[in-house]
């Protein structure tokens, strides 16, 4: 049952793909269009900037659809990125030694899930 829902979504992230780049080549076909008839002639500097303003405004949403694409398949890694960020902020305010290593294996035992986590300080 799992593998099949993971090849699901697998079909389904195609299909968006796919929609996607159907819908880039429409924005760059109509925005050629425009202008060429802007211009007055067809010219590869129509081209080039109906290209261009397609990808100003398709970035965004291709970055939103990459993010969910990473998040969903890719979990573990964004898991361990957030898990590290969060100790990096708590590391810049925390001056206490025990309550920082605890934050520390806390970190590690949730992200990495070891069956054992300890931390060795050499004392100067």
């Amino acid at each position: 049952m799992l593998k099949r829902k993971r090849y699901l979504v697998v079909f389904l992230v195609i299909l968006l793909s796919l929609a996607l780049a159907g819908v880039y080549l429409a924005a760059v076909t109509i925005f050629q269009f425009v202008l060429t008839a802007l211009i007055g002639h067809e010219s590869s500097l129509a081209i080039a900037l109906s290209t261009l303003a397609a990808a100003a405004l398709f970035n965004p949403l291709r970055k939103r659809v990459q993010a969910f694409i990473d998040r969903r398949f890719y979990r573990r890694k964004y898991d361990a990125e957030l898990a590290l960020a969060e100790f990096a902020a708590a590391a810049r305010s925390e001056t206490d030694l025990r309550k920082l290593t605890q934050s520390l294996t806390g970190a590690v035992q949730e992200t990495v899930n070891p069956q054992q986590v300890s931390l060795w300080i050499r004392k100067r």
